[in-house]
């Protein structure tokens, strides 16, 4: 890999990752033009928030928060402790105001149930690990010949020799009683995988060797997933699921240098579905995307 071509430093476009491959394009390039000409990206929610807060109770717990590979696992913490740091992080989200409520809502509920899985994450972290060493999150780097960026990646947990990533699934609402109030009904952990996971997994298995697996956390318990109880994560899988996220990449970084860094021509080559941007990211991000698509 050279220097890094000219088009791709006016799009801001410095590495390909798996999150961006699964993306649409409409998303993808919306994504680019937020972040490289208006220093903002896509708001976050209180479900994804949640996620981050379980994971990072974890870390702090065994040792891996701020993780550094010169300095490896801290001495852990206890998980009592680390469900105070937590929380008193998750009290400084503040949920979305343009979803009637959902998100407020979701985010006292959320309050509820993030120390239950939080233990449930950590006593399962240190079972399938078993006293080994583990390598806490930091960005990794790996190259392909028909890319001309590096592919960035950023794995939860490894050892070296196998690497997991933490997937939690929090509470839903059940529709409203007739006085107003409502129920939440705790999902089972999942025994399959989603497409775009298994596509993250076949970047990580293709960059680092190591074997994939996936812990899925709800307030019910967890589930591993791994190549012995799931097809999609066998090596064969992983290798045909590469190749598309490969094809993808392949895709943007035509259309990125198809337009040599100009925007009008960039948003003038993918169709945008406004009432995705709509859903997932409310009025101020469609109303940027509609001017821009009038480029």
């Amino acid at each position: 890999m050279t220097e890094l071509p000219e088009y791709r430093k006016r799009t801001g476009s410095y590495h390909c990752s798996a999150s961006g491959a699964t993306q649409t394009l409409d998303e993808h390039i919306l994504k680019l033009v937020l972040r490289k000409e208006y220093k903002m990206g896509f708001p976050f929610s209180a479900r994804p928030r949640a996620g981050q807060i379980v994971q990072e109770i974890c870390d702090i717990a065994l040792g891996l928060d701020d993780y550094e590979p010169l300095e490896g696992q801290k001495p852990p913490v206890p998980i009592a402790d680390a469900i105070r740091e937590g929380m008193i992080e998750f009290n400084f989200y503040k949920p979305r105001d343009w979803d009637d409520g959902k998100d407020a809502e979701e985010y006292e509920q959320f309050k509820e149930v993030i120390p239950e899985m939080a233990v449930i994450a950590y006593n399962a972290l240190k079972e399938f690990y078993d006293g080994k060493e583990i390598i806490g999150e930091h960005q990794r780097y790996y190259a392909e010949s028909e890319l001309d960026v590096p592919i960035i990646l950023v794995t939860d947990y490894t050892d070296g020799q196998r690497q997991i990533d933490l997937k939690c699934s929090f509470p839903t609402r059940n529709p409203p009683k007739k006085d107003g109030t409502r129920s939440w009904r705790n999902p089972k952990p999942k025994t399959e995988p989603t497409r775009p996971q298994v596509m993250q997994q076949s970047v990580y298995w293709k960059a680092t060797g190591e074997e994939p697996a996936l812990l899925f956390v709800t307030p019910e318990g967890y589930n591993i997933v791994n190549k012995d109880n799931c097809d999609a994560l066998s090596y064969d899988s992983l290798e045909d699921t590469h190749q598309e996220v490969l094809g993808r990449w392949k895709i943007i970084q035509n259309l990125l240098r198809a337009s040599n860094g100009d925007w009008k021509t960039l948003f003038g080559l993918v169709q945008p579905d406004f009432a995705q941007i709509s859903a997932r990211h409310g009025s101020e991000i469609l109303k940027i995307a509609k001017e821009l698509w009038k480029l």
